[in-house]
């Protein structure tokens, strides 16, 4: 009697152990912004402005792994910096440069719930291949007599990063997540809606 008694209450958890909250064919957009990641940190004072590490990420339930359901999709992340300050040395005289940063990348997630019991909670891993982009603009006006030249610079690469993160859902289809891992920012907050 026991025994029965223990594989029903086992039973009747399980649908809240499952991976209910990402499954095959489940549609998940994130929208959020990156905290850290090298990308104008320690870069204020005066005439400084940035926009934080905006980031767009789609993840798609392709079918069960293992215990966990494997995802497919993409990200998206920008950010960008300017610097301009006026020389008082120099008529018509001002410093101005700027930054900007751009990640494209394809990513796999691999969502395992049944460690947890939360219905609501959705925690996976992965990796995404990104192509990354970085480019430098000098658009100073030097003033008259000025021997120099202005400096620009581009340069781009593709490479691998991890993902670790969880989403919480508030109700059926939003949500809020965290993610860490070096894609646009070390580690990414915002909400996400679940299709």
């Amino acid at each position: 009697m026991l025994s029965a008694t223990v594989v029903a209450l086992v039973g009747a958890c399980a649908p809240l152990a499952g991976h209910a909250q990402f499954e095959q064919g489940t549609n998940v957009l994130g929208v959020g912004v990156g905290i850290g990641g090298g990308y104008g940190i320690g870069f204020t004072g005066a005439g400084v402005s940035q926009t934080p590490a905006l980031g767009i990420h789609f993840d798609h339930g392709m079918g069960e792994l293992g215990p966990g359901v494997w995802g497919l999709g993409g990200a998206i992340g920008y950010k960008s910096l300017h610097y301009k300050q006026n020389i008082p040395y120099w008529n018509n005289y001002a410093y101005d440069y700027s930054w900007t940063y751009l990640t494209i990348g394809v990513r796999g997630t691999w969502h395992y719930n049944e460690w947890h019991g939360v219905d609501k909670l959705d925690t996976y891993g992965g990796l995404m291949l990104a192509y990354r982009s970085a480019t430098y603009k000098d658009k100073t006006v030097y003033p008259d007599g000025w021997i120099g030249s202005k400096y620009s610079w581009s340069g781009s690469g593709v490479g691998f990063s991890g993902i670790l993160g969880a989403r919480y859902y508030f109700t059926d289809n939003i949500g809020a997540f965290l993610e860490a891992g070096f894609g646009y920012a070390v580690l990414q907050v915002g909400i996400a809606a679940k299709f």
